[in-house]
C-alpha cells in the first residue's frame, strides 16, 4: 500500500500515474470477479457465505469503480467502507487458515485491495470527505443493513454480520450482546467511525489555519 502511494505520488499529474491507476483497478476487479466465481461454483458454494454481499465483497467491487471512473459517490464508499469498516478485518480477521490454504491468500489479498485503494485514493488522488459525504455514506450504510438483516431472516444466513450468528474467529460482534439486539449499537459504532473519519479533516484544517502566521 506504501509503495503503490509513494509511487502514485511521485507521478501525480502524468500519465504515467493514470496508467498506474487503471493497472491496479483492472487488477483489483478481475480479482475480485474471480473470487466471487470460485465461491458460486458448485463445490465451494454455501448459501450462508458465498453470495458476493458481505461489506468486503463489495467494497472489492466498489474500489477499482471509484478509482477508474472518480465518482464522487463511489469514491465516498470507498473512503468509509475501506479505512472506516474494512480496516477491522486487520485487528479481527475471521479467516481460520494458515498459509497453505487459498482462503487464507483471498482473505488477505482481498482486504489489503480495498484498503490500499482507499489510501491510495486519499493519498494520490485527493479525495477528502466532506459533510455531505458523511450523510451519503451513513444513510447508504443504514438501508444496506437493514436489507441484509432482511436477506439474512429469509436465508437464514448472515451478510455483514447482522445475522442471526457469530464468524469463527472471535470478533467486536461478539461483544454486543445476543441477535437481534446486538444490531443497533453495531449500526451506531460504524456511524461513529465514519464521523471520525471525517472529523480528521475539518479538525486538520482548522489547526493548519491557525498554525499559520499572521499577516501584519
Amino acid at each position: 500500500m506504501a509503495a503503490a502511494s509513494g509511487l502514485g505520488r511521485r507521478w501525480r499529474g502524468t500519465e504515467r500515474e493514470r496508467r498506474f491507476c487503471n493497472s491496479w483497478a483492472y487488477a483489483v476487479l478481475a480479482f475480485q470477479t474471480l473470487v466471487s466465481i470460485y465461491w458460486l461454483l458448485p463445490a465451494n458454494f454455501d448459501l450462508n457465505y458465498s453470495l458476493p454481499l458481505q461489506l468486503c465483497d463489495l467494497a472489492a467491487f466498489v474500489a477499482p469503480l471509484a478509482l477508474l471512473t472518480q465518482r464522487r459517490t463511489l469514491r465516498t464508499l470507498l473512503y468509509f467502507w475501506g479505512i472506516g469498516l474494512s480496516t477491522q478485518a486487520f485487528l479481527t480477521p475471521i479467516v481460520t487458515t494458515g498459509l497453505a490454504s487459498l482462503h487464507f491468500w483471498l482473505f488477505w489479498i482481498g482486504h489489503v485491495v480495498i484498503v490500499g485503494s482507499a489510501i491510495y485514493d486519499v493519498a494520490v488522488r485527493g479525495y477528502r470527505p466532506g459533510l455531505r459525504d458523511l450523510a451519503f455514506a451513513s444513510a447508504f450504510s443504514v438501508i444496506l443493513t437493514l436489507a441484509m438483516v432482511g436477506l439474512n431472516i429469509a436465508l437464514g444466513s448472515n451478510y455483514l454480520y447482522v445475522g442471526d450468528s457469530n464468524p469463527e474467529n472471535p470478533t467486536l460482534v461478539d461483544k454486543l450482546g445476543p441477535w437481534p439486539m446486538r444490531i443497533p449499537p453495531m449500526m451506531a459504532l460504524g456511524l461513529t467511525v465514519y464521523v471520525i473519519i471525517w472529523a480528521v479533516w475539518p479538525i486538520s484544517a482548522a489547526i493548519a489555519r491557525k498554525d499559520q502566521p499572521q499577516s501584519a
